[in-house]
């Protein structure tokens, strides 16, 4: 179904088709059209995966002791906010270079036409990718890394249970294929609450100054927001998992959003696709701010009525339920 004017008005770059929800959750049950969409979104060759195999690694090779960890001590504290500020770079940074500074690709998929804003009060230093630099940084590597420190200490104490994925491998993997379900049902509901009036206006409103967004404004966020947002993995302080996978929850949760927001749907060389990157369902929310608070892997927008698909008649819907509600 080909978009319409007022759609190619907006965007530089739109999907041609309605946003369309992980197949798992519709009825009759389809498990070819489930297959395809695990497939595509976690098993191919893909961000996701990277994730897998840079969380094993960070782990095991990137990790102080368990032996050192036992008691805390600022060294080996600021080591893993130094590596982990390190991986924002690599990803963040990388993406940022490749995208909208050596502009590899061009405005090919590119959402919005427009750069990132310069000479602009909003924003720290004037300039948004410095603004969203130390957001990120400041807050967003600071509480990744207070979660991880209180989690690996916690580990190293025995004062939570783990489950090595020698010893169940199969739940190992069972986590793996749930993560989508957990983050996609954890950020629907903690976004509708950090769009309360009050949080949205003190806290949510740092990182939706990005209406035109870049890898660098994932997770340039307010402190409390950051908190809120990456709190998902405290759920393996209740349910017993390998550490390695608390490290991908984590990973997930800090460096996807550099991919979700880089504002391009597809990385690419030349004409073949590197990776999947940003969702036009979440860049959707940053244009009309009042939709999608979830992700695809999960269709609360759908259920509880605060989907936006793309379409001129979502968008003109959109606008009537915002008429009525001020009425």
């Amino acid at each position: 179904m080909k978009k319409i004017s007022e759609v190619r008005k907006i965007w530089n770059y739109s999907p041609e088709e309605p946003i369309n929800y992980n197949p798992l959750f519709d009825w009759p049950i389809k498990p070819v059209k489930i297959f395809n969409w695990m497939v595509r979104r976690w098993i191919s060759i893909s961000r996701f995966l990277m994730f897998i195999l840079l969380g094993f690694a960070i782990y095991h090779y990137l990790t102080p002791s368990l032996q050192t960890m036992e008691n805390f001590t600022l060294d080996w504290v600021l080591l893993i906010f130094l590596r982990n500020t390190a991986l924002l770079f690599l990803i963040a940074g990388s993406l940022h270079l490749y995208l909208h500074v050596y502009k590899i690709q061009g405005d090919r998929f590119k959402f919005l036409k427009r750069e990132m804003s310069t000479n602009n009060k909003l924003f720290k230093f004037n300039n948004q990718v410095y603004d969203n630099m130390f957001w990120s940084i400041a807050s967003g590597v600071t509480v990744w890394t207070a979660y991880e420190v209180l989690y690996l200490t916690c580990v190293a104490n025995g004062w939570v249970n783990i489950v090595p994925f020698t010893e169940s491998p199969i739940q190992f993997f069972a986590w793996i294929l749930c993560f989508p379900l957990i983050r996609g049902t954890h950020f629907y509901f903690i976004h509708r609450l950090l769009h309360h009036p009050f949080l949205f206006k003190h806290v949510h409103i740092t990182h939706h100054r990005n209406v035109n967004t870049g890898p660098w404004s994932g997770i340039s966020m307010h402190p409390i927001e950051n908190i809120i947002y990456q709190s998902s993995p405290l759920i393996h302080f209740i349910i017993p998992s390998d550490p390695v996978v608390v490290i991908i929850h984590l990973i997930l949760v800090t460096l996807n959003p550099a991919f979700t927001h880089s504002g391009f749907e597809k990385v690419m060389n030349k004409e073949t696709k590197i990776l999947d990157s940003a969702d036009f369902h979440h860049q959707l929310h940053h244009r009309y701010y009042d939709c999608n608070y979830g992700n695809m892997d999960v269709p609360l927008d759908v259920w509880l009525g605060t989907h936006h698909d793309g379409t001129d008649q979502a968008t003109k819907n959109l606008r009537m339920k915002k008429r009525n509600a001020v009425i």
